[in-house]
């Protein structure tokens, strides 16, 4: 929000699902989901395995009041194009 070219990864965050969790509400909440970009932290876990850590964000949340992670912006984080965001492309 404030420095408009500093962006972070969601690399190897899903192996602590609270933390991943309650990463992605804070931004959320800051309306910062767009500063987020895909990261797998290959070779530790592959892309797909992140891509299964980050849809299922919200399991951790199941049956409670708390909180959703958008799912339509979990798959806008997944399907950017961060090459062409960081003018890279």
């Amino acid at each position: 929000r404030k420095h408009a070219n500093v962006y972070t990864d969601i690399s190897g965050l899903f192996y602590r699902p609270w933390t991943h969790y309650e990463a992605l509400i804070k931004a959320t909440e800051w309306n910062v989901l767009d500063k987020i970009l895909f990261g797998s932290d290959f070779p530790i876990a592959t892309p797909a395995e992140t891509m299964a850590g980050l849809r299922g964000v919200n399991d951790i949340v199941e049956g409670s009041r708390l909180p959703r992670v958008p799912l339509d912006r979990i798959e806008e984080i997944i399907h950017r194009d961060s090459l062409a965001l960081l003018g890279l492309s």
